[in-house]
């Protein structure tokens, strides 16, 4: 499978899907989330839980990585070109955070003439990352390059209260789990969440609406953005655009 990943950059199987993130006052989508895909030639459409540990564990993620950002950040501009003003969100493995990883960024931001904070990173917790100078060096980096840094899956265990306190932040997602569950606890929990995310000027989403119940919930708590099944899938380029210029 790993030789067959590597084969996959070659004949140009990846490719990148979007999911939109809607704005809960006005309605509109201001951001997608861009979100790798392997179209494998035996076993079809794959989604990244059956690859990305394999590109993990054999070198593979920051190509994962490269191609994402290449990828994902030539259709924002093509976007930004015609008129479309939509953000950017690509998912960053920790593993990545270095000093050259906000470089790279910083020049593909400037190569594509995108405004400031066009383009997000997300982030989360990972037991091997401890977030420590190098890491949080490398986000802040971001940041006063312009380019936004969201943290994750809050509320999985991994992402934490402190993390958020800790990081250098402009955006938090709360996880899916949460907004499922709901409940006093949960809802004192993102309360908290909220309270802290909004006193550092960052943008809060509600991940995995998919039901009626789950976008009311987001809204009661005072989320800034959402996105899930709920609103759209998502969806390769040619499905995505007619979205992204309806709104626009």
């Amino acid at each position: 499978m790993a030789g067959q990943l590597r084969h996959a950059f070659i004949a140009g199987e990846l490719t990148a899907f979007f999911q939109p993130q809607y704005d809960l006052k006005t309605g509109r989508v201001v951001a997608v989330e861009a979100l790798c895909r392997w179209r494998h030639p035996e076993h079809g459409l794959l989604l990244p839980g059956r690859f990305i540990d394999i590109a993990e564990q054999y070198g593979l993620i920051a190509d994962v990585g490269r191609f994402m950002l290449e990828e994902s950040g030539r259709r924002i501009a093509d976007w930004h070109a015609r008129g479309v003003q939509v953000g950017l969100s690509l998912n960053v493995s920790p593993s990545e955070l270095r000093p050259e990883f906000a470089a790279a960024v910083l020049a593909r931001l400037r190569e594509l003439d995108l405004p400031r904070f066009a383009m997000t990173v997300e982030v989360t917790e990972s037991p091997e990352i401890t977030y420590e100078r190098d890491e949080v060096t490398t986000l802040q980096a971001l940041i006063d390059g312009g380019v936004g840094v969201s943290v994750d899956d809050f509320g999985t265990g991994h992402t934490s209260l402190e993390l958020v306190r800790r990081l250098p932040l402009t955006e938090v997602k709360i996880d899916k789990s949460l907004v499922h569950d709901g409940g006093p606890e949960v809802d004192a929990l993102v309360r908290e969440c909220l309270a802290i995310a909004h006193e550092r000027e960052a943008c809060v989403v509600a991940e995995g609406i998919e039901t009626l119940e789950h976008f009311d919930r987001a809204v009661r708590w005072g989320c800034d953005r959402a996105q899930g099944y709920y609103f759209s899938p998502p969806l390769p380029v040619d499905e995505i655009e007619p979205l992204l210029v309806r709104v626009a």
